[in-house]
């Protein structure tokens, strides 16, 4: 089990990642970007029929179930918000993305 201050970093890093992306997360839930800062994300927020999959410029790859993408195209960063899997940011340099729902692809994006 991780020690506490382990899981105060891990803590830090999702309320990072959610409000570096509160904007955009309240569009896509339909609540404020404040709610978003102040409570995260939930259970209810995710789909058990999405998916997203990137690949990365060195031929890395990953998958993440019960999860979705945002893209802020200003600063060029994707946010992956996953249910069990964590919240994580992508730079949006030498990336492909695509997003599935019922196991069928959605959207593909590159850049």
């Amino acid at each position: 089990m991780a020690t506490p201050s382990t899981r105060a970093i891990l803590e830090q890093h999702r309320k990072d990642i959610t409000g570096l992306f509160a904007d955009r997360l309240a569009a896509r839930l339909g609540r404020t970007a404040a709610e978003i800062r102040d409570e995260g994300l939930g259970a209810g927020d995710f789909e058990g029929n999405e998916r997203i999959e990137l690949a990365l410029c060195d031929g890395s790859t990953m998958s993440f179930r019960y999860a979705f993408a945002v893209f802020d195209d200003e600063e060029r960063i994707v946010g992956v918000f996953t249910e069990h899997g964590g919240h994580h940011c992508f730079a949006m340099a030498d990336l492909a993305l695509k997003e599935l729902r019922d196991e069928k692809v959605v959207s593909r994006r590159s850049w």
